[in-house]
């Protein structure tokens, strides 16, 4: 039965295709990779090379296993890291990913979620990241995983949503509603709704159904600060004259009115990672974050 060494070889030489190289790759003599492909053709059944004194070439075959072996030993690296994650617990760093969509206090209970009293220590390095940057920054292996409003829409990607986050209007201290601490939705027919990106983005598209569903018909209008502090936030709404829905939270901006809806509504909490390469960070998110 072929194995995972095997496997290894056989990428390194069709990768290649040459054998000298592919020993330097693999540190180990041209005569045990020789030998190596040699034994995995033989229990195959086929050759998965056709070799001349001038090159080397895959068959049929060989590009055929081609296609699905660095996907196999990703998912078996990963598969192996993962059950050594978990028997020894979470360790070393964390590069935790968040779109400015989230709140800080969101992402301040992933950090208490991930750490606990086996892991006091555990470093957790913290960026911002755009909506566009999410793919590439997990994939490179620059970030671990990513909180973000809407899940992954790559087939490089996987997510699961995380218990959502209760919302609130965020309002200016001059804005018309200020004196009140509840809404209903046609409270707010006309306003102006700041969001990050434009209509026809996911996570703006679903606050404005959220808030059409309520009664809610605003109007809405596009931050020209993205990933700014609450305070430069709150600056930003007066400036634009309009209205927020955000993740409640007990630290209100200063300038700021925090208004309860009388119609519920909650923002969705998603954590994305690589295919293959959920940890034990992401268990322990989707164990301690999620309502059962």
């Amino acid at each position: 039965m072929p194995d995972l060494r095997q496997l290894r070889v056989f990428v390194s030489v069709a990768e290649t295709l040459n054998f000298t190289r592919a020993s330097e790759q693999l540190s180990i003599g041209q005569q045990a990779v020789s030998k190596t492909i040699g034994q995995l053709e033989a229990e195959l059944g086929v050759e998965l090379f056709e070799r001349t004194t001038r090159e080397v070439r895959l068959t049929r075959a060989g590009r055929s296993l081609l296609e699905d072996a660095p996907r196999i030993i990703e998912m078996s690296d990963a598969a192996f890291a993962r059950a050594s994650e978990v028997g020894a617990g979470l360790g070393g760093t964390i590069q935790l990913g968040h779109s400015p969509a989230v709140s800080d206090a969101e992402v301040a209970r992933t950090i208490e979620a991930l750490r606990s009293k086996a892991n006091p220590d555990l470093l957790i390095s913290v960026h911002q990241v755009r909506p566009a940057e999410i793919e590439g920054r997990l994939v490179s292996g620059d970030l671990d995983l990513i909180l973000a409003r809407s899940g992954a829409n790559s087939p490089r990607l996987d997510s699961e949503a995380l218990t959502p986050t209760p919302a609130v209007i965020l309002v200016h201290e001059g804005h018309r509603l200020a004196n009140r601490d509840r809404v209903s939705g046609p409270d707010l027919d006309g306003d102006r709704l700041l969001t990050f990106n434009p209509p026809g983005t996911p996570y703006t598209d679903m606050i404005l159904a959220s808030l059409d569903a309520v009664g809610a018909r605003v109007v809405p209008v596009e931050s020209s600060v993205v990933g700014s502090s609450p305070q430069m936030m709150i600056r930003e709404i007066e400036k634009q004259n309009a209205i927020s829905l955000v993740a409640a939270s007990d630290q209100i901006p200063s300038g700021a009115v925090q208004l309860v809806l009388d119609e519920p509504l909650s923002l969705p909490l998603i954590v994305i990672w690589p295919v293959a390469r959920r940890g034990a960070a992401v268990d322990r998110l989707v164990e301690t974050l999620t309502a059962t």
